[in-house]
């Protein structure tokens, strides 16, 4: 993992990039509250699965619980981390097999047994608190569902 900083201290720079660390250990151990619990009580959350922002750290727990449960032995692998003052991007790439019903704003798609490898990119920005106030996630959509047999409609 590459790491980079600039830009002013809002969070000190170890506190941010432990929190990182300590959030992806989170999502790696399927533990969806601890994950939530980075964000700030009004984060608004960013994400190309969703027409509509999330908002709260109650809807982000409540995704996190779904895909955690559509991919249970989910994996994510931090290749990059860069810290600016209140900003921070994170590159990972992830893996995991779908084994559990996938719920999108689209409908859901039944498990199919199949894995994805897919490469993620999170923009962060961060409150006083070093609570995630704004998270912006980019990843490749059509990659995942090509990877999991899924048409263009959203049915396998």
């Amino acid at each position: 993992m590459s790491t980079q900083t600039s830009g002013g201290d809002a969070v000190p720079r170890e506190t941010t990039l432990r929190s990182v660390a300590d959030q992806i250990a989170a999502l790696n151990a399927h533990d969806a509250p601890r994950f939530a619990a980075f964000f700030s009580e009004d984060t608004v959350l960013v994400d190309p699965s969703y027409p509509e922002p999330l908002r709260g750290r109650a809807a982000i727990e409540e995704d996190m619980t779904s895909f955690l449960g559509a991919f249970p032995d989910l994996r994510m692998e931090v290749t990059r981390t860069v810290v600016g003052g209140a900003e921070v991007a994170v590159e990972a790439v992830g893996t995991g097999t779908h084994t559990g019903a996938l719920v999108l704003p689209a409908g859901e798609i039944p498990p199919t047994g199949r894995s994805v490898r897919f490469a993620f990119a999170v923009f962060d920005t961060l409150d006083d608190r070093g609570l995630i106030a704004e998270e912006r996630r980019y990843y490749d959509v059509m990659s995942m569902m090509a990877q999991l047999g899924v048409g263009q409609q959203g049915a396998p």
